[in-house]
């Protein structure tokens, strides 16, 4: 019995056959259509490299960097500048543990985010950027969204993150012109909505939304009775989950 297709062996008497670098060979195995996804590259460095001592984290951090030109797959030429530092490719792998630490704090608030299924949608994004300050319009989500999403799935893992996250100027794109008044507007209502959601999570459950609701009445924001409350806050409550979202809440008060 010969040695398996993706085996050392074999791959060095595939790269002599075909006058191809064992890089090349190696990239071929572990590629589809010229392109190396995360759990590619995880599968070449765990299983057929043995880097056992390698951490998830190190992986995530590594192809964000191997991925210079940021399409979220890695192509031959990017590989194999990795490849070609020999006994240096696992080092350059590992991480200080202050960068450990930090990279695993993101990806545990991320996978939290997610509600643990590792994909992240454009409203969970949303929420996400919420909760950091930023309170985004349908249009800035959209925008925001694609750029993270460089496969176009619809939804966003975790080295997609990643690498919008390390970004300083992450949230440069968002900052629209003054001229902007429906982003203005959003923004301004978002974070007077923020003041009473105490919690982060985007929503207001009737305790919460009542002093806010109080609040718009008192200073003749919104022209309704305070004893309305009850029958406002069903109005806002367009889901029956005895909350009020920041959207149902932006499109109400507008409508006030």
């Amino acid at each position: 019995q010969g040695p398996s297709p993706s085996s050392p062996v074999a791959m060095l008497k595939s790269a002599l056959l075909n006058n191809a670098s064992l890089g090349e060979v190696v990239f071929r195995d572990f590629s589809l259509d010229g392109k190396m996804d995360r759990a590619q590259f995880g599968l070449l460095c765990e299983g057929q490299l043995k880097y056992s001592e390698v951490t998830d984290e190190e992986l995530d951090v590594a192809f964000v960097q191997l991925d210079t030109n940021k399409s979220g797959y890695l192509d031959v030429h990017e590989f194999l500048e990795w490849w070609k530092m020999q006994e240096l490719r696992r080092h350059c792998l590992k991480l200080n543990f202050a960068k450990q630490q930090e990279v695993r704090r993101i990806k545990d608030s991320f996978i939290a985010c997610t509600g643990g299924s590792g994909k992240m949608t454009p409203e969970q994004f949303r929420l996400k950027c919420y909760t950091s300050g930023y309170c985004l319009s349908d249009g800035e989500l959209q925008e925001a969204f694609d750029i993270l999403d460089k496969d176009n799935s619809g939804e966003v893992d975790f080295t997609e993150y990643l690498r919008w996250r390390q970004n300083d100027d992450r949230f440069a794109h968002l900052q629209h012109d003054e001229d902007d008044e429906d982003a203005a507007y959003v923004h301004q209502v978002g974070d007077y909505f923020r003041i009473y959601d105490t919690d982060l999570t985007g929503y207001l459950d009737e305790e919460h939304f009542k002093p806010l609701y109080n609040h718009l009445v008192e200073y003749g924001e919104i022209d309704r009775p305070l004893q309305d409350i009850d029958k406002v806050m069903g109005e806002l409550d367009s889901d029956g989950d005895g909350r009020v979202s920041l959207n149902e809440f932006i499109l109400w008060y507008s409508k006030s």
